[in-house]
C-alpha cells in the first residue's frame, strides 16, 4: 500500500504482527487495548514508543515495546496499536507487549474552498469518528477498489478564521466500479486549524450511508 498524501488507495496493511492466536504457548488472557496511536521513537536501545492520548484532550500517554523495533522512517507515522499492558492497568503509561501494528490513512488537513470539490461525491460507511488532541480520527468502510481514490479532510478555507470553522470528508472514487466495502482507519491532523486563535470548535461534513447523521460537532475545551 502506498500512503500518498492526496489519492491514495485506501487499503489497511499490517507493518508487524508478533503473535499467533492459535499457538498455545503465546496465549495471553489478559485484555488486549486498540488504538491509534503515533510512533514517537523506534531507537533500538529502548525498543519502540507509542503516544497517544485517549479522548479528546486528556493526559497523553505512552507506551514503550523493549523487545520491538520498527524501521526509522515510521517515527511519526498514525497506526493502529493491538496491545496488552504489563502493569495490567489500563490506559497508563508504561511497558507493553504488542500484539500488531497496523498502517492506517495518515493525513494532514488541507485548507481549499470547498467549492471546488465534489466532496460528497461517494459516500462512506462510518462505524465512528473521535478527536484525540490534534487528530481527528475515524473508522469506516469504503468500497474496495484497486485504484486510487481522492480521500482526505479539508478545512473549507472561506471559514478558517470563523469561531467554527467547516469541515468536509472528501470521497470520490471516481470512476472505480461497484465492490464489497473494506474496513479502514484514517487518522488527520487538524493543527493547521485547531490551533487558529480565532477557532472555538470545528464542524466535520461527513456524507454517511450508516448513520443518520452527516454533522460532527467537536468544541475546544
Amino acid at each position: 500500500m502506498k500512503l500518498l498524501r492526496r489519492h491514495i488507495p485506501l487499503t489497511v496493511i499490517m507493518l508487524v504482527s508478533l503473535l499467533s492466536c492459535s499457538d498455545d504457548k503465546n496465549y495471553n488472557d489478559s485484555a488486549m487495548y486498540s488504538d491509534i496511536v503515533t510512533i514517537a521513537s523506534t531507537a533500538e536501545e529502548q525498543g519502540t514508543v507509542f503516544k497517544f492520548r485517549r479522548y479528546d484532550d486528556s493526559p497523553e500517554i505512552t507506551l514503550t515495546d523493549p523487545r520491538l523495533t520498527l524501521k526509522k522512517d515510521s517515527e511519526g507515522l498514525r497506526v493502529l496499536l493491538r496491545y496488552y499492558s504489563e502493569s495490567g492497568q489500563p490506559y497508563t503509561s508504561g511497558t507493553i507487549k504488542t500484539r500488531a501494528v497496523s498502517a492506517i490513512n495518515n493525513d494532514t488537513t488541507i485548507i481549499r474552498p470547498v467549492e471546488r470539490y465534489n466532496w460528497d461525491a461517494t459516500p462512506i460507511y462510518l462505524h465512528s469518528v473521535w478527536r484525540t488532541g490534534e487528530y481527528i480520527n475515524m473508522h469506516l468502510r469504503v468500497e474496495y477498489s484497486e485504484t486510487p481514490r481522492y480521500f482526505n479532510l479539508l478545512v473549507d478555507s472561506l471559514t478558517l478564521e470563523d469561531p467554527v470553522p467547516q469541515l468536509y470528508l472528501v470521497h470520490d472514487k471516481g470512476s472505480a466500479p461497484d465492490n464489497y466495502l473494506m474496513e479502514i482507519y484514517a487518522s488527520f491532523n487538524i493543527d493547521n486549524v485547531w490551533s487558529q486563535p480565532t477557532c472555538e470548535g470545528i464542524d466535520i461534513h461527513i456524507n454517511d450511508s450508516n448513520l443518520p447523521k452527516n454533522l460532527y460537532k467537536f468544541k475546544k475545551q
